[in-house]
């Protein structure tokens, strides 16, 4: 049989197949009745049984597989940045129903396969999902986890949803008990610790695994869910849950929110995007992965739980069961990485102005010291948004925290020539994507010509260090409001910043160690002890230069030791134990005083300040008071 000699049959079973030849595995996944497309990922043939996955092929974005005769049209990556197009086609073997042979022809060459050949195999359904996703889930001590919640007469939980969704779900490790959060809740360092002690399977290896943490309360008021976009050098590997505050905030429908958040963070973690942003622009959608408060732009929450029915949008349906393996997997392509929304209708790029709209102006401002960076220099700005108009305007309180989906940063490299254009622009996305419910009580009211501001942080990114080389960039913010009929897209000038190139060779000695991952982490968390080698590190790195808080590199290494030496970390032993690793306040307080006004003025004004008012604070309480 070639590919144009037999036509599909209509008999087959939707489901996953699996086959091999010589040389190649195919597990093909057919779903004709669900997102009406067939793919397959083509592993190469080991000794032992091993195999290496190679590339992935799916049949091409519009053409369906529901009754229509083959060969499909298909597209093919590998992880090289390879792509072509091709064909697939499956038909049944002697009539059963479960029983097929598959053949994918290739345009060009991917990552060893050839072109122009046949690549078959007889295959055999292996089950009825289409991907396989196990869960590790840790529980914090006196969390409860949610209960199945009545749906239409049926029983929906975390694992049916993504079962409903097309993952055959199981569970990976021991579920383990954490204890009891520090006083005031978990921040986000904190978080990232638990994510690395606690998970039992690897974290350093791409695998169909997750790690769900369900927790009691976020230091961050009113942050419902993380997901982590980092384990130091993989992305996209867990997510914590706050079962204490959802429980608070949703009441007699906890469990609802509660799986429903869970699976949204989850769903991060598969690389889904908010269906409220920018970028994909569907504010409208009553899918897993959008806010019940954002709505429709705000203040339908009752609609959205009125329309919401435990589903994801057909365009994430399909991004999940069929989109290359790299892009889904955990550990694969970094959070944000892959706009599966443009495929078809389920999203859209909103307009981006290029006149200010209305009375809200948007701004990025540089440190205190300038635009001019030293090579290496942690890069912090400050964003901030004034209200010209002249009636005061009510905003999230996390409106500015590009770490909840809403504020966007966009980098670009320009070699000192400015366009205003974005089309070369990356967007720089956090190592943590922030999932949040902000009561109307909770909103921030601008005055007239007043202004909210916040830092950024833009130093490490889950794409990387963005100013690792010398030369010239700009930077630009934009701003999202989706209302009932339109988004309205805030977008600041350009900030032209410079990196200087290095001056002598100690600094590219010091740099084979600030652009090391770990410590690109350990930076972006504002410190973390329990990367020890990041740690170290950085702590040799001031050390060698002289510990002067004067230079913005020492001055970053010892703000974020002190930040670190406010928190309490709970830590896993092998053994199975847990310690407290406790805070170290006589430590802050003498790390933050070393921070002068002149070591300030490497951050940006909100930074500074903030850091000023800490100071004052550890400066003023002793060490015994500050430790309760």
């Amino acid at each position: 049989m070639t590919l144009t000699d037999s036509p599909p049959s209509p008999a087959l079973q939707d489901g996953h197949y699996e086959g091999t030849n010589e040389q190649v595995l195919i597990d093909l996944r057919l779903d004709a009745g669900g997102a009406n497309a067939a793919s397959a990922d083509l592993y190469r043939l080991g000794p032992e049984g091993s195999r290496d996955w190679v590339a992935s092929v799916r049949s091409a974005p519009g053409t369906g597989v529901a009754g229509v005769p083959g060969p499909w049209p298909a597209i093919a990556e590998d992880d090289l940045g390879g792509r072509t197009t091709g064909r697939i086609q499956v038909a049944s073997t002697n009539g059963a129903t479960d029983a097929l042979r598959v053949a994918i022809v290739l345009d060009a060459p991917l990552n060893g396969l050839p072109a122009r050949t046949e690549i078959a195999a007889e295959a055999s359904r292996q089950r009825t999902t289409l991907r396989s996703l196990s869960i590790e889930i840790e529980t914090e001590e006196g969390v409860a986890a949610p209960v199945a919640y009545d749906f239409g007469g049926s029983a929906v939980t975390i694992d049916s949803c993504l079962e409903e969704t097309g993952f055959e779900v199981g569970r990976t490790g021991v579920e383990s008990t954490i204890p009891t959060a520090p006083v005031g809740g978990w921040d986000i360092a904190q978080l990232h610790t638990l994510m690395q002690d606690y998970a039992q399977a690897s974290l350093g290896e791409r695998a169909w695994e997750l790690h769900l943490l369900l927790l009691s309360e976020a230091k961050l008021k009113g942050l419902l869910g993380v997901m982590f976009d980092t384990t130091a050098v993989l992305p996209r590997q867990g997510a914590a849950v706050f079962a204490g505050a959802i429980r608070r905030l949703a009441g007699a429908d906890a469990d609802r929110k509660l799986i429903q958040t869970s699976v949204h963070e989850l769903g991060h973690a598969l690389n889904l995007a908010h269906r409220f942003e920018r970028v994909v622009g569907r504010a409208d959608s009553t899918s897993f992965m959008n806010y019940d408060w954002r709505y429709l732009g705000a203040n339908h929450a009752k609609e959205f739980w009125q329309g919401f029915a435990f589903k994801f949008d057909p365009d994430e349906l399909a991004f999940l069961r069929h989109a290359p393996r790299p892009a889904v997997i955990p550990g694969g392509a970094a959070f944000h990485s892959v706009r599966y929304w443009n495929e078809g209708t389920g999203g859209y790029s909103a307009y981006v102005p290029e006149t200010a709209i209305g009375d809200l102006k948007l701004e990025l401002l540089p440190p205190v010291n300038g635009a001019l960076f030293n090579f290496a220099q942690p890069v912090f700005l400050e964003v901030r948004l004034t209200n010209l108009g002249d009636q005061a305007i009510e905003f999230p309180p996390d409106l500015l925290d590009p770490k909840t989906g809403v504020l966007e940063i966009l980098i670009r490299k320009t070699g000192g020539t400015s366009t205003r254009s974005l089309a070369e622009a990356e967007p720089f996305s956090p190592i943590m994507q922030r999932c949040v419910e902000v009561p109307p009580e909770a909103a921030e009211t601008v005055a007239p010509r007043q202004s909210l501001a916040n830092n950024v942080n833009l130093t490490y990114g889950s794409g990387g260090f963005a100013f690792a080389e010398p030369g010239a960039y700009e930077v630009t913010a934009l701003l999202s409001f989706a209302d009932e009929k339109q988004d309205l897209i805030v977008r600041s000038e350009p900030l032209p910043i410079r990196v200087a190139a290095p001056m002598q060779i100690e600094e590219e000695h010091d740099a084979m160690d600030l652009f090391r991952d770990d410590v690109g982490v350990y930076l972006a968390l504002g410190g973390n002890r329990t990367l020890e080698t990041a740690h170290d590190k950085l702590a040799a790195i001031a050390e060698r230069r002289g510990g002067d808080t004067s230079d913005p590199i020492v001055a970053t290494i010892v703000r974020a030791q002190a930040l670190d030496a406010t928190r309490e970390y709970v830590r896993r032993t092998p053994g199975e134990d847990f310690s407290r690793d406790d805070a170290k306040p006589a430590l802050a307080e003498d790390l933050l005083g070393q921070l002068d006004k002149a070591a300030l003025g490497a951050f940006d004004a909100v930074t500074a300040d903030r850091t000023r008012e800490l100071a004052d604070r550890y400066g003023s309480e002793s060490p015994g008071s500050l430790a309760s």
